[in-house]
């Protein structure tokens, strides 16, 4: 089994990783947004480019809170920002091994998964795009799944080793 602390160094590496990609996101769409003529670095090629991703609708909010809050609701910031402080919850959360926060962490990991299958889903099929920097945190929020999966069945192992009946009991 792995050790937890080794778990937590991942988690937190992918955490940072994941957050500069996540702040690489933002200030593309930022810097879009402010100059029409913007060339980012993440543009390679015709058919790999993050520029459609970052001008689409679903770059704020997912594209769903606009709906739901408007256009210019508080809440329908940047994707880029919502993974900013996912990955900042992720890093801040690998510090500790309580099985609550560790719960809490399990099931925002496997929020971001949900979303991260819904905008490869738009990537694909709406946007029709590749992004480089939206396959890189798909990926990172795949690993930190397992991750904090492993985790989590770590201290669950070791909650079963230590709550066992002694013989007689």
């Amino acid at each position: 089994m792995v050790q937890l602390g080794t778990v937590n160094r991942i988690i937190k590496a992918y955490a940072l990783v994941g957050f500069c990609v996540a702040a690489y996101a933002l200030y593309v769409e930022i810097s879009l947004e402010n100059d029409p003529d913007f060339e980012p670095l993440c543009d390679l090629r015709e058919y790999v480019k993050c520029s459609p991703a970052f001008i689409s609708p679903y770059a704020k909010g997912f594209g769903i809170v606009r709906y739901i809050f408007g256009e210019d609701s508080a809440f329908n910031v940047p994707n880029g920002l919502t993974g900013m402080l996912f990955y900042t919850l992720s890093f801040t959360l690998s510090c500790s091994n309580s099985d609550k926060l560790v719960n809490i962490h399990y099931y925002l990991a496997i929020a971001s998964n949900v979303s991260t299958f819904y905008l490869a889903f738009v990537l694909v099929f709406v946007v029709q795009e590749l992004c480089l920097v939206c396959l890189t945190t798909y990926f990172i929020n795949a690993i930190s799944l397992l991750c904090v999966s492993s985790k989590r069945r770590e201290l669950l192992s070791l909650s079963v080793h230590l709550h066992k009946p002694c013989k007689g009991d």
